[in-house]
């Protein structure tokens, strides 16, 4: 049996292939599930006459209008635990407006709510940009904490930190506002704040690190950087590469974002 689809004519052309119809695996479906009315689970080969033991997953959950997709890779001693696990927060998972605030266990995304039992492993890398046109930026990374991680210390890091700020290694004019430990979001971190003023142009770099706590999904390993300003560039003349804010604002702005930070109720 073959199987067969049509390709466009300009493919065809750079392919130098005589027709537009072409020849196409056949995929071998190994298990298709139904977790929901609203879900769907397929795990299949590319090609039903591959050898290999590796699987393809896709999973596809329809949440109110927002649908989701997920894909990976899995070994075919594998399938039965992951559709055990899948199914579970495939069954939970449901819409959700974005501002709203759920008290329920779950992962927020943009128009869902991923439910289910938390995993033992995650990784969240956030950018918010907080003035368009400006150079303002906000970077959340949280991770599961690790054993190494308690052995990390963003304190002993501020010459190199330092050095990050200005290429140009000129160290006397960055200036340290903070280099201190701190509480954030109910965990013991330490936090770094920088600056740097010349040729008009402002800047300031705030970093934030807590190890988190190991096994513990509400302590997670967190970094956090706050950049206002930029170097002079064409795109940034030096009324726009400053920092939108002085010193002042900076941190104020600073410590009103870490203080907003905790634990969602009955997010666990």
């Amino acid at each position: 049996m073959k199987r067969t689809t049509l390709i466009p004519y300009k493919e065809k052309v750079e392919k130098g292939l005589k027709s537009m119809w072409v020849e196409t695996k056949i995929p071998g479906l190994e298990r298709a599930e139904s977790p929901s009315r609203d879900s769907r689970i397929f795990i299949y080969k590319e090609s039903a006459d591959e050898i290999f033991e590796a699987f393809n997953l896709e999973g596809y959950i329809l949440a109110g209008d927002t649908q989701l997709t997920v894909k990976g890779l899995l070994g075919k001693a594998g399938v039965q635990q992951v559709l055990h696990r899948n199914s579970e927060w495939f069954r939970q998972t449901k819409y959700r407006e974005d501002w709203s605030v759920p008290t329920e266990r779950g992962y927020c995304v943009k128009g869902a709510l991923i439910g289910g039992p938390p995993v033992s492993t995650g990784w969240v890398d956030r950018t918010f940009l907080l003035m368009p046109g400006r150079p303002a930026t906000f970077i959340v990374t949280m991770r599961a904490s690790l054993d190494v991680d308690q052995q990390a210390s963003l304190l002993k890091a501020v010459p190199d930190l330092r050095r990050e700020l200005d290429g140009r290694l000129l160290l006397s004019k960055v200036k340290v506002l903070r280099e201190r430990k701190r509480e954030f979001a109910g965990m013991q971190a330490e936090e770094v704040l920088l600056s740097m003023k010349e040729d008009g142009v402002e800047v300031f770099r705030f970093h934030l690190m807590a190890p988190g706590t190991e096994d513990d999904h509400g302590r997670p390993y967190t970094e956090i950087q706050l950049d206002l300003g930029a170097e002079l560039s064409e795109d940034f003349p030096a009324e726009l590469a400053t920092s939108p804010v002085d010193e002042a604002g900076a941190l104020q702005a600073w410590d009103t974002l870490l203080d907003s930070f905790r634990l969602r109720p009955g997010a666990l």
